[in-house]
């Protein structure tokens, strides 16, 4: 077979394996359903209280600089990280539906109810999974900023972390919420 036949076939099969590896990504919601544990479920008992550590040693307007000093702050830390990471990866899973049927948010912003907030994240499956891949890449970050004890790097990757929440939030949340004015 002639060398640039077998180039080309190699070519090919390395771009259908490509975009059959990116299909996969953004997973049938039904077929891979891993948990009963909703969005909600995940963002109140595990996301929310594991990020506020690591959103606290952000330095942001109003807020006071808190990075950890001694090594029992940094593995605080580093627990916190691990399991916003495990948060983070649920997300990814696909097929996680936002609350339990019938269910109400009763969080201060929020006026959509749980099924509306579906219909946005069904209807853009491929954003809300970009949304997760970033809030688990920067953990990842995070991780390694804890484990360099690199104070400097956790606080700019902590506030990249409130970043990417909140743009999710904007994006399906409350997307008809006007932006403020600071």
């Amino acid at each position: 077979m002639p060398l640039k036949l077998k180039l080309a076939l190699v070519v090919i099969s390395v771009s259908a394996f490509a975009a059959c590896s990116q299909k996969s990504l953004i997973r049938n919601q039904k077929e891979n359903l891993k948990s009963s544990e909703t969005i909600q479920e995940l963002m109140l008992s595990l996301i929310a209280p594991t990020s506020d550590g690591i959103w606290h040693s952000a330095s942001r307007s109003g807020m006071v600089e808190k990075p950890p000093h001694t090594d029992e702050e940094w593995a605080v830390a580093k627990q916190q990280a691990a399991r916003l990471l495990s948060a983070a990866e649920r997300l990814t899973e696909g097929g996680r539906r936002v609350a339990v049927k019938d269910s109400k948010f009763e969080i201060p912003g929020v006026k959509k109810s749980p099924e509306e907030i579906q219909q946005l994240i069904d209807a853009k499956p491929e954003i809300y999974f970009r949304y997760a891949q970033q809030l688990q890449a920067a953990t990842e970050e995070t991780l390694a900023a804890i484990d360099a004890k690199n104070a400097t790097a956790l606080l700019e990757i902590g506030g990249r972390i409130d970043d990417v929440c909140e743009q999710c939030h904007k994006t399906f949340w409350y997307p008809d919420q006007p932006e403020s004015k600071q």
